[in-house]
């Protein structure tokens, strides 16, 4: 993935952001939760719908993430005025699985290479990288069934492309 200047001046903008994230109290997830849900509420709805799956460890760390999304795109002013709706998330979400199960039978470099190119028109790679940052650092994300992370994460970035669809 190449970067831009724009990419580089954001990761002190992303630092200030997961700090803010990572010392979120009851008061501040009550007022974002409300926010979200006038907002966009099909994104709270995805967030709240892995509680089934994952235990409420791994559930407190995805709602991190949904919440450096969010404040991400806020603090941007780039939040669709738009509601995303299960439609287009979906339709979205595909597009990505299209090319997850294209990739799987190519070579290393060939699936880097795909992958490479899928994700170098995102808009938002300070926010890909901070997000794979924390999957690669917060312990219960890491030991996470990668099933599951693998589904979150590709719903996490289907909500980012379709932010910056806007």
């Amino acid at each position: 993935m190449t970067y831009t200047e724009n990419d580089y001046k954001e990761t002190a903008e992303m630092a200030k952001l997961i700090k803010k994230i990572d010392h979120i109290n009851a008061a501040y997830a009550n007022k974002v939760s409300d926010q979200i849900y006038k907002q966009q509420p099909f994104f709270l709805t995805v967030l709240l719908g892995y509680r089934k799956d994952i235990s409420m460890v791994e559930l407190e760390d995805i709602m991190k993430v949904y919440f450096l999304v969010w404040e991400y795109f806020k603090l941007n002013r780039n939040l669709p005025k738009e509601k995303v709706t299960q439609t287009k998330f979906e339709k979205v979400q595909h597009k990505i699985m299209q090319m997850l199960h294209y990739s799987e039978g190519e070579s290393e470099t060939s699936r880097d290479e795909i992958y490479r190119r899928e994700l170098q028109n995102l808009k938002s790679k300070s926010l890909w990288t901070a997000v794979h940052l924390r999957f690669n650092n917060q312990p219960a994300l890491m030991a996470m069934n990668p099933e599951n992370k693998g589904l979150v994460l590709i719903g996490i970035l289907s909500f980012i492309q379709c932010f910056e669809a806007r």
